[in-house]
């Protein structure tokens, strides 16, 4: 008995003769799910690793690392809530890959996890997370119609 060989794989479905043409709009907030969730997935362990150790926040730069109104909570709960983060960013990771090979779950998934994000960001004080969530929320809006 021979079987046919079908061309993509059983999670996407997709094939190499199949490519999606994806808007400028869905690639860009690929990239900034992707780039954030691994910028602050991967450093905050590190400034959490550094309050255990002694007691305050790092400097970085002029300012204190993830210094926001979540200091305010004391160590246990500040640090629970960082690891809270850890795990959104990693959402935000997964949900970038989807919306790279252009999957309406990425999208969904990276939607749902933008208000966390957001409120992580004003908690922890992260400008850039104040500023890229909602720049790649209004893309990911503009360009889901090319999601298939």
């Amino acid at each position: 008995m021979t079987m046919l060989r079908q061309e993509g794989t059983p999670m996407t479905g997709t094939s190499d003769s199949r490519r999606l043409r994806l808007p400028c709009t869905v690639r860009i907030a690929a990239f900034l799910f992707m780039f954030l969730g691994v910028a602050f997935g991967a450093s905050v362990p590190f400034v959490l690793a550094y309050l255990e150790r002694n007691g305050e926040l790092p400097m970085t730069f002029w300012f204190r690392s993830m210094a926001g109104p979540f200091e305010q909570l004391g160590p246990e709960t500040f640090t629970a809530l960082g690891w809270a983060f850890v795990g959104v960013c990693a959402a935000d990771v997964l949900a970038g890959v989807g919306l790279w090979r252009g999957r309406r779950w990425g999208a969904r998934l990276g939607l749902a996890t933008s208000p966390l994000a957001l409120a992580f960001g004003v908690g922890f004080d992260l400008p850039l997370i104040l500023l890229g969530v909602p720049v790649r929320v209004a893309l990911v809006l503009a360009g889901r119609r090319s999601l298939g």
